[in-house]
Protein backbone atom coordinates (compact mmCIF):
# COMPACT_ATOMS: atom_id res chain seq x y z
CA UNK A 1 0.00 0.00 0.00
CA UNK A 2 1.08 3.16 -0.83
CA UNK A 3 2.04 5.80 2.25
CA UNK A 4 -0.26 8.78 1.89
CA UNK A 5 2.05 11.83 1.73
CA UNK A 6 0.08 13.68 3.98
CA UNK A 7 0.28 11.06 7.06
CA UNK A 8 2.34 13.40 8.89
CA UNK A 9 0.60 16.72 8.42
CA UNK A 10 -2.92 17.41 9.42
CA UNK A 11 -5.97 18.67 7.32
CA UNK A 12 -4.89 22.50 6.87
CA UNK A 13 -1.56 21.62 5.49
CA UNK A 14 -2.92 19.07 2.61
CA UNK A 15 -5.90 21.54 1.58
CA UNK A 16 -3.22 24.41 1.39
CA UNK A 17 -0.35 22.63 -0.57
CA UNK A 18 -3.24 20.54 -3.04
CA UNK A 19 -4.73 24.02 -3.84
CA UNK A 20 -0.94 25.10 -4.67
CA UNK A 21 -0.35 22.00 -6.77
CA UNK A 22 -4.27 22.64 -8.37
CA UNK A 23 -3.55 26.04 -8.99
CA UNK A 24 -0.47 27.71 -9.24
CA UNK A 25 1.83 24.43 -10.41
CA UNK A 26 -0.75 24.45 -13.57
CA UNK A 27 0.06 27.99 -14.41
CA UNK A 28 -3.12 29.60 -12.66
CA UNK A 29 -3.20 32.47 -10.35
CA UNK A 30 -4.36 32.18 -6.92
CA UNK A 31 -4.04 34.03 -3.68
CA UNK A 32 -2.68 32.81 -0.18
CA UNK A 33 -1.72 35.05 2.54
CA UNK A 34 1.78 35.03 3.63
CA UNK A 35 1.20 32.72 6.58
CA UNK A 36 -0.41 29.99 4.14
CA UNK A 37 2.41 30.49 1.72
CA UNK A 38 5.05 29.79 4.77
CA UNK A 39 2.93 26.63 5.47
CA UNK A 40 3.31 25.67 1.44
CA UNK A 41 7.24 25.83 1.22
CA UNK A 42 7.18 24.32 4.93
CA UNK A 43 5.56 21.27 3.43
CA UNK A 44 8.12 21.13 0.59
CA UNK A 45 11.32 21.74 2.76
CA UNK A 46 9.98 18.63 5.18
CA UNK A 47 9.42 16.03 1.78
CA UNK A 48 12.31 17.69 0.38
CA UNK A 49 10.46 18.02 -3.08
CA UNK A 50 12.79 20.29 -4.53
CA UNK A 51 10.74 21.46 -7.79
CA UNK A 52 7.32 22.11 -6.39
CA UNK A 53 9.82 23.96 -3.31
CA UNK A 54 11.23 26.51 -5.84
CA UNK A 55 8.35 27.63 -7.66
CA UNK A 56 6.48 27.86 -4.18
CA UNK A 57 9.32 30.28 -2.97
CA UNK A 58 9.49 32.07 -6.61
CA UNK A 59 5.88 32.66 -5.94
CA UNK A 60 5.69 33.91 -2.34
CA UNK A 61 8.49 36.24 -3.70
CA UNK A 62 5.98 37.78 -6.08
CA UNK A 63 3.17 37.78 -3.93
CA UNK A 64 5.25 39.53 -0.94
CA UNK A 65 8.61 40.66 -1.85
CA UNK A 66 9.47 42.52 1.26
CA UNK A 67 8.94 40.11 3.44
CA UNK A 68 11.17 38.47 5.98
CA UNK A 69 9.97 35.45 6.43
CA UNK A 70 9.93 34.61 2.66
CA UNK A 71 13.41 36.23 2.38
CA UNK A 72 14.47 33.75 5.30
CA UNK A 73 12.97 30.91 3.01
CA UNK A 74 14.92 31.79 0.22
CA UNK A 75 18.21 31.24 2.33
CA UNK A 76 17.10 28.33 3.92
CA UNK A 77 16.54 27.50 -0.07
CA UNK A 78 19.96 28.33 -0.89
CA UNK A 79 21.88 26.36 1.63
CA UNK A 80 19.96 23.26 1.03
CA UNK A 81 21.18 24.13 -2.72
CA UNK A 82 24.56 24.68 -1.18
CA UNK A 83 24.76 28.20 -2.20
CA UNK A 84 26.16 29.17 1.06
CA UNK A 85 27.73 32.57 -0.17
CA UNK A 86 24.56 33.93 -1.51
CA UNK A 87 22.65 32.74 1.52
CA UNK A 88 25.27 34.52 3.39
CA UNK A 89 24.93 37.92 1.46
CA UNK A 90 21.00 37.63 1.99
CA UNK A 91 21.68 37.41 5.43
CA UNK A 92 23.90 39.84 6.36
CA UNK A 93 21.84 41.99 4.50
CA UNK A 94 19.11 41.15 6.03
CA UNK A 95 21.02 41.29 9.86
CA UNK A 96 21.53 44.94 9.08
CA UNK A 97 18.20 46.01 8.49
CA UNK A 98 16.75 43.47 11.77
CA UNK A 99 20.02 43.78 13.67
CA UNK A 100 17.38 41.74 16.37
CA UNK A 101 16.00 39.27 14.54
CA UNK A 102 16.48 35.70 16.03
CA UNK A 103 14.94 34.19 13.27
CA UNK A 104 17.79 36.23 11.25
CA UNK A 105 20.03 34.90 13.83
CA UNK A 106 19.14 31.10 13.79
CA UNK A 107 19.66 30.89 10.05
CA UNK A 108 22.92 32.62 9.90
CA UNK A 109 24.14 30.08 12.54
CA UNK A 110 23.38 27.14 10.25
CA UNK A 111 24.56 29.31 7.17
CA UNK A 112 27.54 29.66 8.99
CA UNK A 113 27.56 25.92 10.24
CA UNK A 114 27.73 25.03 6.88
CA UNK A 115 30.89 26.87 5.82
CA UNK A 116 32.58 25.32 8.71
CA UNK A 117 32.42 28.56 10.89
CA UNK A 118 31.91 26.62 14.19
CA UNK A 119 32.45 29.04 16.34
CA UNK A 120 30.15 32.23 14.29
CA UNK A 121 27.46 29.59 13.96
CA UNK A 122 27.54 28.92 18.12
CA UNK A 123 27.49 32.92 18.59
CA UNK A 124 24.79 32.96 16.19
CA UNK A 125 22.63 30.25 17.87
CA UNK A 126 23.19 32.05 21.15
CA UNK A 127 21.52 35.00 19.73
CA UNK A 128 18.73 32.89 18.61
CA UNK A 129 17.87 31.24 21.99
CA UNK A 130 17.51 34.59 23.64
CA UNK A 131 13.61 34.92 22.44
CA UNK A 132 12.99 30.70 23.91
CA UNK A 133 11.51 29.86 20.84
CA UNK A 134 11.73 26.40 19.55
CA UNK A 135 14.89 25.69 22.06
CA UNK A 136 15.53 22.19 21.05
CA UNK A 137 16.46 23.03 17.40
CA UNK A 138 18.38 25.40 18.71
CA UNK A 139 20.23 23.91 21.67
CA UNK A 140 20.50 20.67 19.10
CA UNK A 141 22.54 22.74 16.07
CA UNK A 142 24.90 24.32 18.75
CA UNK A 143 25.24 20.87 20.13
CA UNK A 144 26.47 19.96 16.79
CA UNK A 145 28.66 22.31 15.86
CA UNK A 146 30.23 21.93 19.59
CA UNK A 147 30.69 18.65 17.97
CA UNK A 148 32.54 19.24 15.17
CA UNK A 149 35.09 21.12 17.34
CA UNK A 150 34.98 18.28 19.03
CA UNK A 151 34.03 19.84 22.47
CA UNK A 152 32.49 16.82 23.39
CA UNK A 153 31.24 18.18 27.18
CA UNK A 154 29.45 20.89 25.76
CA UNK A 155 27.93 19.01 22.75
CA UNK A 156 26.45 16.52 25.27
CA UNK A 157 25.40 19.67 27.68
CA UNK A 158 23.43 21.32 24.65
CA UNK A 159 22.27 17.74 23.48
CA UNK A 160 20.95 17.04 26.90
CA UNK A 161 19.09 20.61 26.89
CA UNK A 162 17.55 20.25 23.53
CA UNK A 163 16.06 16.85 25.22
CA UNK A 164 14.46 18.73 28.06
CA UNK A 165 13.43 20.94 25.92
CA UNK A 166 9.61 21.03 24.48
CA UNK A 167 10.78 21.00 20.92
CA UNK A 168 13.19 18.02 20.84
CA UNK A 169 13.12 16.14 17.93
CA UNK A 170 14.13 12.36 17.17
CA UNK A 171 17.42 13.56 16.06
CA UNK A 172 18.62 15.05 18.51
CA UNK A 173 18.27 11.63 21.31
CA UNK A 174 20.12 9.89 18.32
CA UNK A 175 22.95 12.66 17.89
CA UNK A 176 23.18 12.56 21.93
CA UNK A 177 24.06 8.73 22.29
CA UNK A 178 26.38 9.12 19.11
CA UNK A 179 28.49 11.42 20.49
CA UNK A 180 28.64 9.89 24.08
CA UNK A 181 29.50 6.66 22.02
CA UNK A 182 32.53 8.76 20.17
CA UNK A 183 33.93 10.36 23.38
CA UNK A 184 33.79 6.98 25.22
CA UNK A 185 30.94 8.65 27.95
CA UNK A 186 28.86 5.45 27.69
CA UNK A 187 28.12 4.76 31.21
CA UNK A 188 27.49 8.27 31.54
CA UNK A 189 24.82 7.85 28.90
CA UNK A 190 22.77 4.75 30.65
CA UNK A 191 22.11 7.30 33.54
CA UNK A 192 21.32 9.80 31.44
CA UNK A 193 19.23 8.19 29.42
CA UNK A 194 17.81 5.98 32.22
CA UNK A 195 16.17 9.19 33.59
CA UNK A 196 15.45 10.62 30.49
CA UNK A 197 12.68 7.44 30.04
CA UNK A 198 11.75 7.63 33.33
CA UNK A 199 10.27 11.03 32.43
CA UNK A 200 9.14 10.52 29.03
CA UNK A 201 8.10 6.57 29.23
CA UNK A 202 6.69 6.97 25.57
CA UNK A 203 9.52 7.91 23.95
CA UNK A 204 10.96 5.04 21.19
CA UNK A 205 13.90 7.28 21.08
CA UNK A 206 14.96 7.20 24.49
CA UNK A 207 14.54 3.40 25.09
CA UNK A 208 16.37 2.87 21.42
CA UNK A 209 19.39 4.54 22.60
CA UNK A 210 19.66 3.39 25.90
CA UNK A 211 19.18 -0.29 24.25
CA UNK A 212 21.98 0.88 22.39
CA UNK A 213 24.31 2.14 25.02
CA UNK A 214 23.50 -1.61 26.89
CA UNK A 215 24.30 -3.09 24.38
CA UNK A 216 27.68 -1.55 23.77
CA UNK A 217 28.33 -2.28 27.26
CA UNK A 218 27.78 -5.39 26.34
CA UNK A 219 24.49 -5.50 29.05
CA UNK A 220 22.76 -7.91 26.29
CA UNK A 221 19.56 -8.55 28.49
CA UNK A 222 19.29 -4.93 29.30
CA UNK A 223 19.48 -3.85 25.78
CA UNK A 224 16.83 -6.75 24.68
CA UNK A 225 14.36 -5.33 27.23
CA UNK A 226 15.07 -1.58 26.51
CA UNK A 227 14.33 -2.55 22.35
CA UNK A 228 10.95 -4.43 23.35
CA UNK A 229 9.79 -0.96 25.14
CA UNK A 230 10.78 0.59 21.85
CA UNK A 231 8.64 -1.66 19.84
CA UNK A 232 5.99 -1.87 22.08
CA UNK A 233 5.81 1.95 21.65
CA UNK A 234 5.39 1.67 18.05
CA UNK A 235 5.62 -1.80 16.71
CA UNK A 236 6.66 -0.56 13.07
CA UNK A 237 9.81 0.86 14.28
CA UNK A 238 12.10 -1.38 11.89
CA UNK A 239 15.04 0.11 13.60
CA UNK A 240 14.55 -1.24 16.90
CA UNK A 241 13.99 -4.67 15.60
CA UNK A 242 17.23 -4.63 13.36
CA UNK A 243 19.14 -3.26 17.03
CA UNK A 244 17.35 -6.43 18.97
CA UNK A 245 18.34 -8.73 16.42
CA UNK A 246 21.96 -7.74 16.05
CA UNK A 247 22.29 -7.70 20.35
CA UNK A 248 20.10 -11.33 19.96
CA UNK A 249 23.32 -12.26 17.33
CA UNK A 250 25.57 -11.20 19.67
CA UNK A 251 24.46 -12.97 22.26
CA UNK A 252 25.02 -16.33 20.10
CA UNK A 253 21.09 -16.41 20.01
CA UNK A 254 20.66 -16.86 15.87
CA UNK A 255 17.13 -18.28 16.10
CA UNK A 256 15.94 -15.58 17.88
CA UNK A 257 18.09 -13.02 15.72
CA UNK A 258 16.39 -14.79 12.64
CA UNK A 259 12.72 -14.30 14.47
CA UNK A 260 13.25 -10.94 15.46
CA UNK A 261 13.79 -9.85 11.52
CA UNK A 262 11.34 -12.31 10.10
CA UNK A 263 8.74 -9.90 12.64
CA UNK A 264 10.20 -6.70 10.46
CA UNK A 265 8.76 -8.23 7.26
CA UNK A 266 5.12 -6.88 7.75
CA UNK A 267 6.76 -2.93 8.32
CA UNK A 268 9.70 -3.05 6.09
CA UNK A 269 9.14 -0.93 3.15
CA UNK A 270 12.77 -3.03 2.14
CA UNK A 271 11.90 -6.70 2.36
CA UNK A 272 15.14 -8.13 0.03
CA UNK A 273 17.42 -5.53 3.16
CA UNK A 274 15.52 -7.75 5.55
CA UNK A 275 15.93 -11.44 4.05
CA UNK A 276 19.76 -10.20 3.15
CA UNK A 277 19.97 -9.48 6.76
CA UNK A 278 18.66 -12.71 7.61
CA UNK A 279 21.25 -14.31 4.79
CA UNK A 280 24.15 -12.51 6.85
CA UNK A 281 22.99 -13.81 10.39
CA UNK A 282 23.56 -17.78 8.84
CA UNK A 283 26.60 -16.46 6.93
CA UNK A 284 28.26 -15.93 10.41
CA UNK A 285 27.12 -18.83 11.98
CA UNK A 286 28.85 -20.39 8.60
CA UNK A 287 25.06 -22.16 7.77
CA UNK A 288 26.05 -20.82 4.30
CA UNK A 289 23.53 -22.59 2.74
CA UNK A 290 21.01 -21.44 4.28
CA UNK A 291 22.35 -18.02 4.22
CA UNK A 292 22.46 -18.17 0.57
CA UNK A 293 18.78 -19.63 0.17
CA UNK A 294 17.90 -16.44 2.01
CA UNK A 295 19.97 -14.25 -0.52
CA UNK A 296 18.25 -15.79 -3.49
CA UNK A 297 14.79 -14.85 -1.68
CA UNK A 298 16.06 -11.30 -1.71
CA UNK A 299 17.39 -11.11 -5.38
CA UNK A 300 13.79 -12.71 -5.88
CA UNK A 301 12.63 -9.20 -4.18
CA UNK A 302 14.59 -7.23 -6.24
CA UNK A 303 16.68 -9.06 -8.63
CA UNK A 304 18.93 -5.33 -8.96
CA UNK A 305 19.77 -6.14 -5.52
CA UNK A 306 23.77 -5.89 -5.53
CA UNK A 307 24.24 -6.71 -2.07
CA UNK A 308 22.53 -10.13 -2.15
CA UNK A 309 24.56 -10.84 -5.03
CA UNK A 310 27.66 -9.56 -3.00
CA UNK A 311 26.73 -11.32 0.03
CA UNK A 312 26.28 -14.80 -1.99
CA UNK A 313 29.38 -14.26 -3.08
CA UNK A 314 31.12 -14.53 0.51
CA UNK A 315 29.55 -17.49 0.88
CA UNK A 316 30.83 -19.18 -2.10
CA UNK A 317 34.26 -18.26 -1.14
CA UNK A 318 33.90 -19.38 2.20
CA UNK A 319 32.59 -22.30 0.88
CA UNK A 320 35.78 -22.73 -1.07
CA UNK A 321 34.03 -22.04 -4.74
CA UNK A 322 36.15 -18.98 -5.41
CA UNK A 323 34.78 -19.05 -9.49
CA UNK A 324 31.66 -19.20 -8.75
CA UNK A 325 32.38 -15.77 -5.93
CA UNK A 326 34.14 -14.51 -8.81
CA UNK A 327 31.38 -14.66 -11.13
CA UNK A 328 28.54 -13.52 -8.59
CA UNK A 329 30.68 -10.87 -7.64
CA UNK A 330 31.33 -9.23 -11.08
CA UNK A 331 27.31 -9.48 -11.49
CA UNK A 332 27.26 -7.27 -8.21
CA UNK A 333 29.53 -4.85 -9.18
CA UNK A 334 27.62 -4.79 -12.39
CA UNK A 335 24.51 -4.11 -11.11
CA UNK A 336 25.99 -1.60 -9.11
CA UNK A 337 27.79 0.43 -11.62
CA UNK A 338 23.75 0.53 -13.62
CA UNK A 339 22.12 1.36 -10.67
CA UNK A 340 24.85 3.45 -8.60
CA UNK A 341 23.53 4.68 -5.20
CA UNK A 342 23.50 8.51 -4.81
CA UNK A 343 25.81 9.87 -2.28
CA UNK A 344 28.25 7.24 -2.98
CA UNK A 345 29.83 7.92 -6.65
CA UNK A 346 32.91 5.07 -5.99
CA UNK A 347 30.40 2.46 -5.60
CA UNK A 348 27.93 0.50 -3.32
CA UNK A 349 30.73 0.09 -0.09
CA UNK A 350 28.93 -3.40 0.66
CA UNK A 351 30.12 -4.71 -2.77
CA UNK A 352 33.48 -2.83 -2.91
CA UNK A 353 34.33 -4.98 0.36
CA UNK A 354 33.41 -8.27 -1.07
CA UNK A 355 34.89 -7.79 -4.60
CA UNK A 356 37.40 -7.13 -2.38
CA UNK A 357 37.76 -10.08 -0.28
CA UNK A 358 36.96 -12.02 -3.01
CA UNK A 359 39.71 -11.22 -5.08
CA UNK A 360 41.93 -11.29 -2.16
CA UNK A 361 40.75 -14.74 -1.90
CA UNK A 362 41.81 -15.74 -5.27
CA UNK A 363 45.34 -14.64 -4.39
CA UNK A 364 44.86 -11.34 -7.03
CA UNK A 365 46.58 -8.55 -4.19
CA UNK A 366 46.44 -5.89 -6.81
CA UNK A 367 42.57 -6.01 -8.19
CA UNK A 368 41.65 -6.85 -3.98
CA UNK A 369 44.05 -3.79 -3.55
CA UNK A 370 41.79 -1.03 -5.89
CA UNK A 371 38.66 -2.31 -4.75
CA UNK A 372 39.71 -1.72 -0.85
CA UNK A 373 40.84 1.82 -2.39
CA UNK A 374 37.28 3.14 -3.87
CA UNK A 375 35.77 1.39 -0.38
CA UNK A 376 38.03 3.84 1.32
CA UNK A 377 37.55 6.57 -0.80
CA UNK A 378 33.75 6.80 -0.87
CA UNK A 379 34.48 7.82 2.92
CA UNK A 380 30.86 5.43 3.39
CA UNK A 381 32.58 2.49 4.88
CA UNK A 382 31.33 0.81 7.67
CA UNK A 383 33.57 -0.29 11.41
CA UNK A 384 33.28 -3.74 10.04
CA UNK A 385 34.53 -3.20 6.81
CA UNK A 386 37.22 -1.03 8.66
CA UNK A 387 38.38 -3.28 10.62
CA UNK A 388 38.65 -6.03 7.24
CA UNK A 389 40.53 -3.57 5.58
CA UNK A 390 43.42 -3.41 8.12
CA UNK A 391 43.44 -7.43 8.76
CA UNK A 392 44.01 -7.14 4.75
CA UNK A 393 47.06 -4.73 5.18
CA UNK A 394 48.47 -6.75 8.01
CA UNK A 395 48.13 -9.99 6.13
CA UNK A 396 50.09 -8.71 3.42
CA UNK A 397 52.65 -6.65 5.80
CA UNK A 398 51.59 -3.19 3.64
CA UNK A 399 52.86 -1.90 7.25
CA UNK A 400 53.11 1.81 5.95
CA UNK A 401 49.34 1.71 4.59
CA UNK A 402 48.36 0.20 7.96
CA UNK A 403 49.40 2.08 10.42
CA UNK A 404 47.97 5.42 8.81
CA UNK A 405 45.02 3.91 8.57
CA UNK A 406 44.67 2.23 11.53
CA UNK A 407 45.77 5.62 13.46
CA UNK A 408 43.10 7.57 11.58
CA UNK A 409 40.73 4.91 12.83
CA UNK A 410 41.33 5.18 16.56
CA UNK A 411 40.78 8.78 16.26
CA UNK A 412 37.07 7.85 15.06
CA UNK A 413 36.83 4.82 17.08
CA UNK A 414 39.44 5.67 20.22
CA UNK A 415 38.07 3.24 22.67
CA UNK A 416 38.48 0.25 20.23
CA UNK A 417 40.97 -2.48 21.13
CA UNK A 418 40.63 -3.90 17.66
CA UNK A 419 43.24 -0.94 15.88
CA UNK A 420 45.55 -0.12 19.26
CA UNK A 421 45.98 -4.18 18.95
CA UNK A 422 47.14 -4.31 15.04
CA UNK A 423 48.85 -0.58 15.11
CA UNK A 424 51.22 -2.27 18.42
CA UNK A 425 51.71 -5.30 15.89
CA UNK A 426 52.38 -2.90 13.04
CA UNK A 427 55.02 -0.97 15.32
CA UNK A 428 56.63 -4.11 16.15
CA UNK A 429 57.24 -5.55 12.85
CA UNK A 430 58.20 -2.66 11.74
CA UNK A 431 61.10 -2.09 14.89
CA UNK A 432 59.12 1.10 16.08
CA UNK A 433 59.04 -0.80 19.89
CA UNK A 434 58.63 2.85 21.59
CA UNK A 435 55.17 3.58 19.93
CA UNK A 436 54.25 -0.15 20.31
CA UNK A 437 54.95 0.37 24.07
CA UNK A 438 52.58 3.16 23.83
CA UNK A 439 49.73 1.15 22.43
CA UNK A 440 50.17 -1.77 24.47
CA UNK A 441 47.72 -0.56 27.78
CA UNK A 442 44.81 -0.66 25.19
CA UNK A 443 45.70 -3.20 23.20
CA UNK A 444 43.01 -6.80 23.28
CA UNK A 445 45.78 -9.14 25.06
CA UNK A 446 44.47 -12.20 22.87
CA UNK A 447 44.19 -10.82 19.82
CA UNK A 448 47.69 -9.75 20.12
CA UNK A 449 48.99 -13.16 20.99
CA UNK A 450 46.95 -14.57 17.66
CA UNK A 451 48.44 -11.92 15.50
CA UNK A 452 52.16 -10.86 16.36
CA UNK A 453 52.89 -13.80 18.93
CA UNK A 454 56.67 -12.71 18.84
CA UNK A 455 56.01 -9.41 20.78
CA UNK A 456 54.23 -11.30 23.80
CA UNK A 457 57.87 -13.25 24.53
CA UNK A 458 60.16 -10.02 23.68
CA UNK A 459 62.23 -9.03 27.24
CA UNK A 460 61.08 -5.67 27.37
CA UNK A 461 57.25 -5.12 25.70
CA UNK A 462 56.21 -8.82 26.63
CA UNK A 463 56.23 -7.70 30.58
CA UNK A 464 54.06 -4.61 29.88
CA UNK A 465 51.70 -6.42 27.75
CA UNK A 466 47.88 -6.32 30.28
CA UNK A 467 46.62 -9.93 31.64
CA UNK A 468 43.62 -10.66 29.05
CA UNK A 469 40.61 -10.45 31.82
CA UNK A 470 38.28 -12.95 29.43
CA UNK A 471 40.72 -15.95 29.19
CA UNK A 472 39.42 -17.49 32.06
CA UNK A 473 36.13 -16.26 31.87
CA UNK A 474 33.50 -18.97 30.52
CA UNK A 475 31.52 -16.34 29.24
CA UNK A 476 34.56 -15.44 26.38
CA UNK A 477 32.98 -16.70 23.84
CA UNK A 478 30.34 -14.18 23.94
CA UNK A 479 32.24 -10.94 24.65
CA UNK A 480 30.96 -8.39 22.26
CA UNK A 481 34.50 -6.35 20.81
Amino acid sequence: MKKDRFHNFDNEVRDLVLDFENTVLKGKTQFFDVDEMEIIIDYYFEVNDQKPLERAVEYAEELYPDSTSIRLRRAHLMISHEQYSKALKVLNQMRQAEPDNTDVAYSLGVANGAVGQSEKAIAYFKEAARDGWMLGRVYSNMAEEYYKLKDYDSALNFYRKAMESDSCDDVTVYNYYDVSYVSGRIEQAVDYLGNYVKKNPYSKEGWYCLGCAYRDLTLYEKAVDAFEFAIAIDKTYVDAYVALSQTQDFMGRTSEAVTTMLRVLDYSDDPAKVYRTIGNLYAREANYNTAMAYFKKAVDENPRDAEAHASSALCLMEMGDIPSALSTVKRALLLDESNPMPDSPEGNPEVLCAAAMVYDAKGDFEKASEFFERLIVSNLYTEPQCQIYTQFLFKHRVFDTLTFFAEESLEAYPHDAFYSTYLAAAYFYTNRYNRARKMLPDVSPSLLADICPEIMVHPLLGPLIPADPFANSPENNNHHE
